[in-house]
């Protein structure tokens, strides 16, 4: 089933009561909140001053059972989800017009820099007009999983800003896998590093390839595209063993590392410790005080190596070395054997087998 057609005209007031009815962070999405100032401010003005704003595409809910309501609300966006969060910010009062905003229909008027409770206040009927404003929504009814992710992909193919919402505007089987994994609670709960360009999703693509491949290989973006256009016919069915690991993998990450671990503050070593994990998991209650003292060990031999460099251990730095080149498969590689022989020694000094 797969319908889409005009929403009922609601005006924003009406959106804006019901915004908890609107699920804004389905796993197709891109990350919010990614719009500067002057552009959510830019939107406000072309409303306010009658210029047309793009549609907005919402899964429609309301008359349709699916699985794919994954939050259980009556919609869920697909397109335009910068537009309704800055519409929901004005409202809040956490934007303001910009200082040089002028009302075409009244240029005398001193709008510029004021809030909705300010227009509110003082010049009501321009607050109204911004509440009695009716968008042009499109209801998507669908309980296809690929046509919505197909949509997504047609809407957002011009729009995406780097490499991971590129990827994730991708057809095929493996952005959909990606978008599941970035759910897991290693993703959502452990790792310490900024996810507002969506730096999870590259970290999750790059597992997703080395145990598809069950090796190290490289992970740079072009190899990650690669993996996604060539898989693009595939079914979904040709993952299960792979994502079966995965998953088992993740939930060993995740009893293993701490809320936002300070050892996960970048996602280069991700894939690394990743693979790591994979194949120590009868020593997994071991690994995380292991990794904590080896990397204090690394930097504390790169500083020894600025000042004393024939004192340095060769094989901390050459980790060190091949740690500023994370997806290169040499470097996974070789990074790799470098912890699974100091494991085995530390294994051994603490009477582990």
């Amino acid at each position: 089933m797969f319908e889409a057609k005009e929403h009922p005209e609601k005006p924003l007031r009406w959106w804006n009561e019901n915004r908890s009815k609107i699920n804004m962070s389905p796993t197709y999405q891109r990350r919010g909140r990614l719009w500067s100032e002057e552009k959510q401010a830019k939107l406000i003005d072309s409303i306010l001053n009658d210029y047309d704003i793009p549609k907005i595409y919402l899964a429609d809910f309301t008359s349709v059972n699916t699985p794919l309501n994954e939050a259980k609300t009556s919609y869920a966006v697909i397109d335009g989800k910068q537009r309704l969060e800055t519409f929901f910010q004005f409202f809040d009062n956490k934007l303001k017009l910009a200082n040089d905003f002028v009302y075409l229909r009244e240029p005398s008027l001193k709008l510029g820099g004021l809030s909705f409770e300010d227009l509110k206040l003082k010049f009501q009927r321009v607050a109204q007009k911004f509440e009695k404003y009716t968008p042009a929504i499109i209801s998507v009814i669908s309980d296809e999983e690929e046509r919505i992710d197909e949509m997504f992909v047609r809407l957002n193919s011009g729009l995406v800003v780097n490499a991971a919402e590129r990827r994730n505007a991708m057809p095929g089987p493996v952005p959909r896998i990606i978008r599941k994994m970035v759910l897991h609670k290693f993703f959502t709960t452990k790792i310490a590093f900024d996810t507002k360009r969506m730096n999870e999703f590259n970290a999750a693509a790059k597992i997703l390839l080395i145990q598809y491949r069950n090796k190290f290989v490289d992970t740079k973006a072009g190899n990650l595209d690669r993996f996604v256009l060539e898989n693009k016919e595939t079914s979904i069915r040709v993952f299960t063993d792979a994502r079966q690991t995965i998953d088992e993998v993740l939930d060993d990450m995740a009893d293993i590392f701490k809320n936002r671990d300070a050892l996960l503050a970048t996602a280069g070593p991700i894939p690394l410790y990743y693979w790591f994990v994979k194949d120590n998991k009868d020593n997994k209650d071991k690994i995380r005080d292991f990794l904590e003292k080896f990397i204090k060990d690394v930097r504390t031999n790169f500083l020894l190596s600025k000042h004393r460099p024939r004192a340095a251990n060769p094989e901390l730095i050459n980790y060190y070395t091949m740690s500023r080149t994370t997806n290169d498969q040499g470097s996974l590689t070789g990074r790799y054997e470098i912890l699974q022989k100091r494991f085995r020694s530390y294994l051994r000094r603490n009477g582990s087998h």
